[in-house]
């Protein structure tokens, strides 16, 4: 009886490590698949405030391209926020596209206000009501930065709170360079 018990923890151990090995590497795959895919601008589209569906393609071509995906209760989102909105001159070379993965539009219209981000002529706020942003981003953390050039491709990922002169410096040589 005893081999038997022991015969069977070791089978469990051996498919529970197994399970783990593949989730492990299937993550790696999924992780890799994304970071190659986010190196063009993917062709996603998100729900504006009013409801419309706007593809991130649909944005002027003749400016690099911010998007930051935010969540309107992390308070690490709401510095980088008022940060940005103090900072508006410097990014009005910029078009800037918020996603928040937020369903609530009352709390993504107050975090708005509170932060001054309405002031900004360059900045869109999209609703990402079908969690498209993490199948086509991959896990992003929240807040996240995506800066794409104007042919859009890829310039910098910033994970984590981000000060705005960090942002600024990544996205100078996409504007020399046009």
């Amino acid at each position: 009886m005893r081999r038997i018990v022991k015969y069977l923890i070791i089978v469990i151990i051996g498919f529970t490590v197994g399970f783990l090995i593949v989730h492990i590497i299937n993550r790696y795959g999924e992780k890799k698949e994304a970071e190659t895919r986010i190196q063009s601008l993917p062709c996603v589209s998100f729900n504006s405030i009013s409801g419309i569906p706007v593809n991130l393609h649909e944005f002027d071509q003749t400016k690099p391209l911010i998007i930051i995906y935010f969540h309107p209760e992390c308070e690490h989102c709401r510095y980088e926020a008022r940060e940005i909105g103090q900072n508006a001159p410097a990014f009005h070379h910029f078009q800037l596209v918020m996603v928040a993965p937020d369903d609530s539009l009352q709390r993504v219209e107050k975090f708005c206000s509170e932060t001054h981000l309405w002031e900004l002529e360059n900045l869109e706020i999209l609703l990402d009501t079908e969690n498209q942003f993490k199948k086509v981003f991959g896990n992003a953390v929240i807040p996240s930065v995506y800066i794409y050039a104007t042919n859009r491709k890829l310039i910098k990922i910033f994970f984590g709170e981000t000060k705005p002169q960090a942002i600024i410096n990544a996205t100078k040589n996409s504007l020399t360079s046009n």
